[in-house]
């Protein structure tokens, strides 16, 4: 048996990079999966190739701007599986901006954010999105899930997958971004607080992690990062795969008495040294 054999778990951004490493190594543990991404699709990515996973695993749309939405998703898992064991808060993300006060219009077309012509209102509009992508939409969901944890047997399991763009020396041309992932760290801590017996909540705060958008957007003309792995200790990325084991560890008996905790997976990365390299693709598109 798997080490989550018999746990139902929600995954948000499961469509591609991160999400599919963590919904990927939950289902080889055995637990029920069931991922969420703005657009249809007919199965769990995750899922291909892992024997009997396609009974187990679900893959439904979820507009997380939306808490009735949220209510929607998570009311129709409870419906169909009957409880909700772990929720893995993964769905989030950002582009860097050459200049906070002044956002191009190409860059809330990368992100899919909402746009503008006046130069201010995409700006606002742009920042107010990677607050709610990556603050408040967790926080909605974190809530709705727990709603239905509580009233089950047992104890449940939250994670939320952060950035160390949140980390207190601060995040140049990730400020939004940043500023809200350190938000979801915080948060973290105060629901383990308020939550616990019934519920642990954890977080993951990620570096550098090889996606096909990490390949497009950050590494651009060097896709194998030769010069911009010299400023990680461990001179590689992290995998989708090396998150998902971190965050089955989270989620299994294991790790039964780690509560309200942020771990960094990073490398070794010091705060910072990254963001100058993470930043010429951008200005070199712009």
């Amino acid at each position: 048996m798997g080490k989550l054999e018999g746990k139902v778990a929600i995954v948000t951004g499961t469509s591609r990079g991160v999400g599919v490493g963590i919904a990927r190594q939950l289902l080889l543990e055995g637990a029920t999966v069931i991922g969420c991404s703005r657009g249809e699709l007919p199965g769990l990515p995750a899922a291909e190739g892992i024997e009997g996973a396609q009974s187990r695993s679900a893959q439904w749309v979820c507009d997380q701007g939306d808490y009735q939405s949220i209510d929607t998703f998570v009311q129709r898992v409870v419906d169909t599986y009957g409880r909700i064991d772990i929720l893995v808060n993964n769905a989030g993300g950002t582009v860097p901006a050459p200049e906070c006060e002044d956002i191009p219009p190409l860059l809330p077309q990368l992100q899919g954010a909402p746009t503008d012509t006046d130069p201010f209102a995409r700006t606002a509009l742009f920042h107010a999105f990677a607050f709610q992508m990556n603050l408040v939409s967790p926080m909605w969901f974190a809530i709705r899930v727990f709603r239905q944890m509580k009233t089950q047997d047992g104890v449940g399991s939250i994670v939320n997958i952060s950035s160390g763009a949140g980390h207190p020396a601060g995040s140049p041309t990730l400020v939004s971004y940043g500023a809200a992932k350190c938000g979801l760290n915080h948060l973290t801590r105060s629901l383990a607080e308020e939550w616990g017996p019934q519920a642990r909540v954890n977080c993951l705060a990620l570096g550098p992690t090889m996606t096909d958008n990490f390949r497009d957007y950050v590494l651009g003309g060097d896709p194998e990062g030769k010069e911009y792995f010299k400023e990680v200790p461990l001179g590689r990325a992290g995998t989708p795969d090396e998150v998902g084991r971190a965050v089955t560890f989270l989620c299994s008996g294991e790790a039964d008495y780690v509560n309200g905790t942020t771990i960094e997976i990073d490398g070794g990365m010091l705060p910072g040294v990254l963001y100058a390299a993470g930043l010429k693709t951008i200005t070199d598109l712009l």
